[in-house]
């Protein structure tokens, strides 16, 4: 009985003794103890059948979903690892294009606008990446724009054609626009290409002083224009003075082309003057146009490369007109 008493106590059922006559009217009918210590062992039964002496489906049954819930936690944990590296490879990749293109094509704020809230339409941010991409075209192009005229001129062994005064009038407007950007601290896209053009120039001058016989005066400009540049890049010339030379590139960028057109018409031909050179000039004042308004928002820079674009645009028109015409052959003296 106190064994019985005991299994009732853990059942939960409460023994007939603790109830009185009118609970036992109004609360269900309460287990007794025998049919309790039966329940009891009914289901101690089912439980050791099922474990090991039920059918041998349900064992397999059991045994199939151990091996689900044992290999549950190490598909899980493969999952979330492949996730985790997914994750990694992609935010490296993210990291390496955006080292890229923030400091060279596009501001943070533009890198999160397209590519982080894929906006591919934002207007504004198109114009800075259009304006970084012609500018950067442009820088790269003038390392090869004037080498033709350079080849051209060795491979002929003469200068024949070309006009050192308008040379040197656009080595003056290239020299210009070079000191007026790094005083203003303008990017490298927006005048990078008047650094390289330069050089390209000045050695053009050099070697038209140099067939025509006076190499002496051509190492001594190389060597007075490299210390005037050096005097206009030094703290000790004044921001008057740069934007007033800046200034002068519209004139002097006028006068270079109409004495290069001149001299054109004048011979009949354009003589040793590169078509590549010429066109590749022309171009890249165009492109300079917008990316001068977009990158500087100077009106002096943009309006000089609009007169550069309207002459060289001159000189490509002679170099189609006079795309046949040939120089004359000098008779040779007995």
């Amino acid at each position: 009985r106190k064994q019985r008493h005991e299994r009732s106590k853990c059942a939960g059922v409460q023994p007939s003794h603790a109830l009185n006559s009118s609970s036992r009217d109004s609360a269900p009918k309460a287990w007794s103890l025998d049919e309790t210590y039966l329940t009891l062992l009914k289901t101690g039964w089912r439980k050791r059948r099922n474990a090991g002496g039920g059918p041998a489906e349900s064992r397999e049954d059991e045994r199939r979903g151990g091996a689900q819930r044992a290999c549950a936690p190490a598909v899980g944990a493969w999952r979330s690892g492949d996730r985790r590296k997914l994750c990694s490879m992609a935010a490296k990749a993210d990291g390496v294009l955006k080292r890229v293109l923030v400091p060279l094509l596009l501001p943070e704020k533009c890198y999160d606008q397209i590519f982080v809230q894929w906006d591919l339409l934002h207007v504004p941010c198109l114009k800075i990446l259009l304006s970084k991409v012609l500018g950067l075209g442009v820088v790269a192009g003038s390392l090869l724009v004037k080498l033709p005229q350079v080849f051209k001129i060795l491979g002929a062994k003469s200068a024949e054609g070309l006009s050192l005064q308008s040379v040197m009038l656009e080595l003056v407007a290239l020299t210009g626009t070079m000191v007026y950007s790094i005083t203003n601290n303008f990017p490298f896209s927006s005048w990078g290409e008047a650094l390289f053009l330069m050089l390209q120039t000045i050695t053009i001058c050099f070697l038209i002083l140099h067939y025509r016989g006076q190499t002496v005066k051509g190492v001594a400009f190389l060597a007075c224009y490299a210390l005037v540049l050096l005097v206009l890049l030094s703290p000790l010339t004044p921001l008057a003075v740069v934007t007033l030379l800046q200034a002068s590139n519209v004139p002097a960028v006028v006068m270079g082309k109409l004495l290069q057109a001149a001299t054109n018409y004048h011979n009949g031909h354009t003589g040793q003057l590169s078509a590549v050179t010429v066109f590749l000039l022309f171009g890249g004042s165009l492109a300079r146009i917008f990316t001068s308004i977009q990158e500087t928002g100077d009106p002096l820079m943009a309006g000089t490369f609009v007169v550069s674009t309207l002459f060289n645009g001159l000189i490509a028109a002679q170099l189609l007109y006079y795309w046949n015409a040939k120089a004359p052959h000098k008779k040779k003296k007995e």
